[in-house]
């Protein structure tokens, strides 16, 4: 359990990383996807970094993601190691995703984006954006990932126990 809660914690670190480092090495259109509308169509022409930045941030992006799932199976691992069962397993990813989630919507959603306004620094031109202010901005998204988490961590629970035979 020791090693989920260290996992969690290294994930939550990573993703931090991820959200404070990416945006000014990330190409505009595929950033202000996971923002709203009325901010989209503000950052419409904002220009791309140049191509250096954008390979940068493809593999730090590329290297972010295989640590995720280092984290992932490192969970699995531990709990085989310690002669876990499908409950247990179940119960250590659930952990993560949840806990993460919870890490997601509080410091990066809420203080990050809409209290600290972090990514206006790199989009100038959507400072007057009234979503900038709106809390439920990403609630869809949110509730589709909390409804769906179950699933995924029975389907790698019982990857790890099958694995583990």
């Amino acid at each position: 359990m020791i090693t989920t809660l260290v996992v969690l914690g290294y994930v939550c670190a990573l993703s931090l990383f991820f959200v404070l480092v990416i945006p000014p090495l990330a190409p505009t259109g595929l950033f202000m996807r996971f923002l709203p509308q009325d901010i989209r169509r503000a950052a419409k022409d904002h220009p791309d970094p140049p191509a250096e930045r954008r390979i940068l941030g493809y593999l730090l992006t590329a290297v972010l993601a295989a640590a995720y799932v280092g984290g992932i199976v490192l969970i699995g691992a531990d709990a085989l190691r310690h002669g876990c069962g499908f409950p247990q397993i179940f119960g250590r990813y659930m952990l993560l995703m949840y806990g993460y989630k919870v890490f997601d919507i509080l410091v990066q959603d809420q203080y990050i984006v809409v209290r600290k306004k972090y990514f206006v620094r790199f989009f100038p031109e959507t400072r007057d954006c009234a979503s900038w202010d709106d809390r439920s901005f990403n609630r869809s998204n949110q509730m589709k990932r909390l409804i769906a988490f179950p699933f995924v961590c029975a389907l790698l629970a019982q990857l790890t126990v099958w694995i583990g035979r």
